[in-house]
């Protein structure tokens, strides 16, 4: 009986401790995202259409570095949103729609926010 409740408290320690630092990297790395886009957001709204082509595309470089790493514990539906909101916002700028560029920059950072805020380690999330 004692072997049995040193093994479960072992993994609830383990479970505890992976969280934190998996919701730590998330909140990292879709911190450091959200930045880039509001970047590429004043960008577009100085309608500087180049700087914020090169902009995306740094945008689209570092989601597919940490997409890789988030599909190990993350809903791939809302990756999936975030990957489409890149995607859209880059068409709206290489087209030069720039109000549609900007919205989608908004839609975007909104399901990064969602995201950070769904796996943050609270006891909202957890009841």
């Amino acid at each position: 009986m004692k072997k049995e409740v040193i093994i479960v408290i072992v993994i609830l320690v383990l479970i505890v401790i992976l969280n934190i630092i998996t919701q730590k990297y998330t909140n990292v790395k879709m911190t450091e995202l959200t930045d880039m886009l509001s970047k590429v957001k004043e960008s577009l709204s100085l309608e500087n259409i180049e700087e914020a082509k090169e902009k995306m595309v740094k945008v689209q470089e570092e989601w597919d570095n940490i997409k890789e790493k988030f599909v190990i514990y993350l809903e791939h539906n809302e990756l999936e949103k975030v990957e489409m909101y890149i995607i859209e916002t880059k068409s709206h700028i290489e087209t030069d729609e720039i109000s549609m560029a900007i919205q989608s920059v908004d839609t975007c950072t909104f399901v990064i926010d969602h995201i950070k805020e769904k796996y943050e380690f609270s006891l909202k999330n957890i009841f």
